[in-house]
Order: C-alpha cells, then sequence, then structure tokens
C-alpha cells in the first residue's frame, strides 16, 4: 500500500500538469537558453554551463530531470561538497522554459531566500543562418 502512495504521488504531479516524460523533458532542455541575466547551456552530457558567470563561482556543474523537478549542482571553489537547486518545471517546449526554485540547499545559499521562487521564463537562443 505505502509503494503505491509514493508511485501515485511521484507520477500524478506528472499527469495533473500534463507534462511529458523525463527523457523528453530531458530533450527538450537540451540547448541553450536566455534569462534576464545570463545565458545557460544544457549539454546532453548533463553538464550545464552558464555565461556570464555568476558571482559566487557556480557557473558550471551536472543536471537532470527527475519527477518533473530540474536538479543541478555544482560546487564553489574552495568547497568541499556540492550546491543542490531543485526546479519545478512548469512548461518545457522547444522554445520556452517556465521553473520556479523549490529547494536549494548547499554552500552558498542565498541568505533569506524565499521559497517557491518566483517564476522564470527564459527562452530558447537559436542559433543563426
Amino acid at each position: 500500500m505505502r509503494a503505491a502512495l509514493l508511485l501515485v504521488a511521484l507520477v500524478l504531479p506528472n499527469i495533473a500538469l500534463g507534462l511529458p516524460d523525463e527523457a523528453t523533458l530531458s530533450r527538450l532542455l537540451v540547448g541553450t537558453w536566455h534569462g534576464h541575466r545570463h545565458d545557460t547551456e544544457y549539454r546532453s552530457d548533463r553538464t550545464w554551463i552558464m555565461d556570464p558567470p555568476d558571482e559566487g563561482d557556480n557557473s558550471r556543474g551536472k543536471w537532470r530531470i527527475e519527477h518533473a523537478r530540474l536538479i543541478t549542482t555544482w560546487r564553489f571553489s574552495g568547497e568541499s561538497s556540492d550546491s543542490t537547486a531543485v526546479e519545478e518545471i512548469i512548461e518545457l517546449t522547444k522554445s520556452i522554459f517556465r521553473s520556479r526554485i523549490i529547494s536549494q540547499e548547499g554552500p552558498g545559499r542565498p541568505e533569506g531566500q524565499v521559497l517557491p521562487s518566483e517564476i522564470f521564463t527564459v527562452t530558447r537562443v537559436t542559433e543563426k543562418n
């Protein structure tokens, strides 16, 4: 019974939101996304890089998608453990990515951070011909 409830808790949000499965979301995420301060490239090898680099040296790391959530990790210079952010994926298409941070742990967590965050919308950077 407990396993069934856990399965429902993990699957129901994806059905309710109408989001594709994790493999489809991962394929959609790969590419470069433009936000108000940075461009972030999510690579198919599950690494990400931000340009220009953010203050605090968290300009690259790893990513994965689990249960309609984007989980990113990075390590600040001089730290012995990773920082992690979990973002709820609200919408992810070929051109739009909308999400909000629902948790952030590790060194460098912003002081006074209120979660969940506002909704962030970024657009895919397309190559010019």
